[in-house]
């Protein structure tokens, strides 16, 4: 390997609250090693979601695009072709690629495995022989007292194919434990039970703890083969899942759900201990992944920016976007601003929702109907982002993914 060139780990936590996490503040030590990678690294503090479902959020991060660019949504359950991703663009500058995602939402069958030489999902082939695979390595695991989400294996996975060659590699890693409504494996379910009402507060930093672990020793196989020092490591989530006593309203939407931690490690090529307080968004990721590595960007457009140009933080936009679409007819379709402290959220049936989070924090509940005026001034900028973006995305040719702006956006946004 060059010495000019860095390996590249990008490490997605399902579900993971910021604002459970101790290099964000938590009073737990819920995450010990990703707290070292934040102090050896980079820490963003406004990092956020662009879509709180698994499928428009990963194809945001490999794409730079929003999902009504890049069309990956609930409604399409499909990332169309033609938008060159991010594991393309690395495999071309000659990385070996790979992800290993046990996330039944995210596969190659719905568009997202173009550019991995290997796509591990943790479940069997085939409808009869796969099926009887899983539940035999389910059985398996309850007998042995190994149950989890799929992250043991899920890591052996990936160190048994980073040590296949000593060839520069770019790999994706996905963990589902944060987002599971179930206990994580013994001790972690019970090292945080101090009695709480309610045991997920418990169970989710339990997975956090978890999962910490499970990077360690991937930190640890890359350490005693001499290339921890030259990877780059880029840590973050989908959304923040919801804690029952923790949010109101929609938890999808909520502050807390929105809000994602956002960590990189590159040594040499960012400062230790920084922290960016610009926004940043899933869109942001694969543009300052490929600044990093020095690899070309695509021509293809991207409404992403690389955080970081020479060692210290690019400017961000005023606001984060996020949007949900109908995974059902009768589901509702949802938009979200996000601009400093405050926190607007857009439903199809108009039962929207205005966040304070500067005055009640991320857990904060709806204060629409006491904050009227700076509610219509968000949604105001939400619906014309939505419109800029619409014609943004149709004059490069990109896909609609079910449509950008809700009912009504274009007489909204000229009021």
């Amino acid at each position: 390997m060059r010495e000019d060139v860095m390996n590249v780990l990008v490490v997605v936590l399902e579900g993971a609250r910021a604002d459970h996490m101790g290099c964000y503040g938590y009073g737990r030590e819920t995450t010990p090693f990703l707290d070292q990678v934040a102090r050896q690294g980079v820490r963003c503090t406004a990092a956020f979601t662009t879509a709180p479902a698994m499928l428009p959020a990963m194809a945001s991060l490999l794409t730079g695009l929003f999902a009504h660019a890049h069309g990956a949504t609930e409604e399409t359950g499909m990332l169309p072709s033609g938008t060159p991703l991010l594991p393309e663009l690395l495999r071309g500058a000659g990385y070996r690629t790979a992800a290993f995602c046990p996330s039944t939402s995210v596969s190659p069958e719905h568009g997202i495995g173009r550019g991995f030489e290997r796509f591990y999902t943790g479940r069997g082939q085939g409808r009869i022989t796969g099926a009887a695979a899983d539940y035999a390595r389910r059985a398996s695991d309850r007998v042995l007292g190994r149950g989890d989400a799929g992250a043991r294996r899920t890591t052996q996975a990936l160190l048994e194919w980073m040590d296949d060659s000593e060839e520069p590699f770019a790999a994706l890693v996905v963990y589902r434990e944060p987002a599971s409504a179930l206990p994580p494996p013994a001790p972690y379910d019970r090292m945080f039970a101090d009695g709480d009402a309610d045991p997920r507060a418990a169970w989710h930093d339990g997975a956090l703890r978890y999962v910490d672990l499970r990077l360690r020793e991937v930190a640890d196989a890359l350490t005693a083969a001499g290339r921890w020092e030259r990877t780059l490591v880029l840590v973050t989530a989908t959304h923040g899942q919801s804690l029952d006593g923790q949010t109101a309203g929609d938890p999808c939407f909520s502050p807390a759900g929105l809000h994602i931690p956002l960590l990189l490690r590159a040594p040499g090529r960012v400062p230790r201990g920084f922290v960016v307080d610009e926004i940043a968004q899933l869109t942001d990721i694969a543009p300052t992944i490929l600044s990093l590595a020095h690899v070309a960007a695509p021509d293809a457009p991207m409404q992403g920016r690389a955080l970081l140009r020479d060692g210290a933080a690019t400017p961000g936009p005023s606001f984060a976007f996020a949007e949900a679409f109908r995974r059902e007819p009768t589901d509702l379709r949802r938009k979200a601003i996000r601009g400093g402290r405050t926190q607007f959220v857009w439903r199809s049936d108009e039962a929207n929702a205005f966040y304070d989070v500067g005055r009640d924090g991320e857990s904060g509940g709806d204060r629409l109907a006491a904050e009227v005026t700076r509610a219509d001034a968000l949604r105001r900028a939400l619906f014309e982002w939505l419109a800029s973006s619409e014609r943004w995305t149709r004059d490069h040719g990109l896909a609609s993914g079910g449509g950008a702006a809700p009912d009504g956006a274009r007489d909204a946004s000229a009021e």
